[in-house]
């Protein structure tokens, strides 16, 4: 994956960088924010490793900058001399992870790896598809009315298919059409394309629920097929996709399984009540501070909840979202609803 490193400290920057490149990551390292603001116009990056405190500017001023101009990117924050209530912060405000210096070879690859699964959820599965032919072969081949939602250029072969450009600006537009032409029809399907650009212009939570009420329309009717560009689309805004093509409650999960780290809590509570100390080893975690956090989080979201002796428990929402999760596993797989995601790719021009 391609890594950038910001750190003033030359001799830790080399070292991380060293131990990076030996890992078969490509990496590239910086000594300022100033220098990582001009890496990060000029390439692009899957994760950025940045010191907490950086001279004249602070690791949380890039981290609150990278986050609104690169979403996609995740920022593991690198703290020594500042204290662990700062890397806390940091994660309230978006980091996906810290480290405390001095750092181990293992602690970076254990952070990779979750990175790693992370940036799987843009990660559809499948080979890209074109959405114009998609739509034709669910028309042919499944006897749908299809509603094709998508930009332009578009390319169908049946006049089963009926197209309506998409309009990311506004998805009241889409919702509208989708419950006028599903409505009076026996057999219908969805396939919207390139939600990336929905993302760009809407929070998440809102584009979550806008699927999860088309799939509603579509109950008993037919499938709803949900393309993106996985160079365009954040690892949550792929993860609001996928839960609310599973699941009508996935609005109310989607910040809690949104981190790999709760995700593995989870998966071990699903086997029974654990303590504290069972769900940092279930996360593969030595922090106290960061396994707090992210048990306090899930119990905010209501997904688990303190039972005798300190120990934790699933809530009836918490075995909701496991079954989220196990959907989400098997979204792509043509069983069940038919519904699924798919890579989409968007031709330059139709053809005549």
């Amino acid at each position: 994956m391609r890594v950038l490193v910001v750190d003033d400290d030359r001799e830790f920057r080399e070292e991380l960088t060293s131990l990076l490149l030996d890992a078969k990551h490509d990496a590239i390292a910086v000594p300022s924010a100033a220098r990582a603001l001009t890496a990060l116009d000029g390439d692009e990056f899957d994760v950025m490793f940045t010191d907490l405190r950086m001279g004249r500017h602070s690791g949380i001023e890039l981290l609150t900058e990278a986050r609104e101009r690169w979403p996609r990117l995740l920022v593991v924050m690198l703290t020594g001399k500042a204290t662990v209530e700062s890397a806390i912060r940091a994660l309230q405000l978006g980091a996906f992870d810290y480290l405390r210096k001095p750092i181990r070879a293992d602690q970076v690859q254990r952070v990779l790896e979750l990175v790693d699964q992370q940036l799987a959820l843009t990660r559809a599965g499948a080979k890209p598809l074109d959405p114009g032919r998609y739509a034709s072969a669910l028309a042919a081949e499944g006897g749908y009315e299809v509603l094709l939602i998508s930009p332009p250029p578009v390319h169908v072969t049946t006049d089963r298919v009926s197209i309506l450009p998409l309009d990311p600006k506004n998805p009241f537009e889409i919702r509208d059409a989708v419950e006028d032409f599903v409505t009076p029809k026996d057999r219908a399907a969805v396939v919207l394309a390139a939600v990336e650009q929905l993302l760009e212009h809407h929070r998440e939570e809102e584009i979550a629920n806008l699927l999860g009420e088309l799939r509603a329309f579509l109950v008993g009717k037919g499938p709803l097929a949900v393309g993106y560009d996985p160079n365009r689309i954040t690892a949550t805004g792929a993860l609001a996709v996928r839960s609310s093509i599973v699941s009508a409650d996935a609005n109310t999960t989607l910040e809690s399984l949104a981190s790999p780290i709760r995700r593995l809590v989870l998966h071990r509570l699903a086997d029974g009540t654990c303590s504290f100390t069972q769900a940092m080893e279930a996360a593969h975690l030595t922090d106290t501070s960061k396994i707090a956090f992210h048990l306090r989080k899930l119990e905010e979201s209501g997904l688990i909840t303190h039972v005798a002796r300190e120990r934790y428990r699933l809530t009836v929402r918490g075995r909701g979202a496991i079954a989220i999760l196990g959907e989400i596993d098997h979204l792509d797989s043509r069983k069940g609803s038919g519904n699924r995601v798919f890579p989409s790719r968007i031709r330059a021009r139709a053809r005549t």
